[in-house]
């Protein structure tokens, strides 16, 4: 990324992305209108934070946030080895299949805080950021999987870390692996969750033999190495 004065309360990366994906600070008059609330699946499992700190990368994307839990993980640990970087947080904030779900006995449908029948994700997620200290490095953008890659290549913005955790069936987990690959630095890391599901586990192993390259599994995570 070229050189560029931070906006106020941006770091210089998150500026530059920002300014890139937006146009301008979106948090800029953005007050908190939920309570904090980070709960989320395995956004704090350690391998996150021992990825940023063997990469220290510039850029990072987090893609599938649901409200946040990982991406703080992820931006607290880059504040600390890396400063001046910013961490794209890429969802639809929609929710997937299995949120849509009334009959779950952990009521997870309630969790999208929908309001007249659209969630409320998004709103959720920002102001997470807020309440956590992050909104400085941690830059949403509210599209699919697919179509932020898309974006970003056409933007010239490549990540040095991807963390992916969108779908879970093997076709879409597959095209997500394949896409950020390709937007991936030389030398960065690609880490996954849900290595337990069977699409994700066999999206993760293909691609890896494919690339001839060893899969490491810190379970949930899996983790593939891009040579330099």
């Amino acid at each position: 990324m070229s050189d560029a004065a931070p906006a106020a309360g941006l770091t210089p990366a998150a500026a530059r992305v920002m300014q890139a994906l937006h146009g301008a600070d979106i948090y800029a008059g953005f007050a908190p209108i939920r309570a904090k609330d980070l709960q989320g699946w395995n956004g704090t499992h350690p391998a996150l934070v021992r990825a940023v700190e063997e990469v220290r990368p510039e850029l990072a994307l987090d893609v599938g946030v649901w409200k946040g839990q990982s991406a703080v993980s992820i931006a607290e640990a880059m504040r600390r080895v890396r400063p001046d970087s910013a961490l794209l947080a890429i969802d639809t904030f929609l929710g997937s299949p299995e949120h849509w779900n009334r009959e779950r006995a952990d009521r997870i449908m309630d969790s999208l805080g929908l309001v007249h029948g659209w969630p409320g994700l998004y709103w959720q997620f920002l102001s997470n950021m807020v309440h956590s200290g992050h909104a400085d490095r941690v830059v949403p953008l509210p599209q699919t999987s697919e179509n932020a890659a898309v974006i970003l290549r056409r933007l010239g913005l490549r990540p040095d870390l991807v963390h992916i955790d969108a779908a879970h069936e093997y076709e879409p987990v597959r095209r997500d692996i394949e896409a950020y690959w390709a937007l991936l630095r030389p030398g960065g890391v690609l880490i996954g969750d849900d290595y337990a599901w069977p699409g994700v586990k066999r999206a993760a192993d293909e691609f890896a033999a494919a690339q001839r390259l060893p899969l490491e599994v810190q379970d949930p995570k899996w983790i593939i190495r891009k040579p330099a």
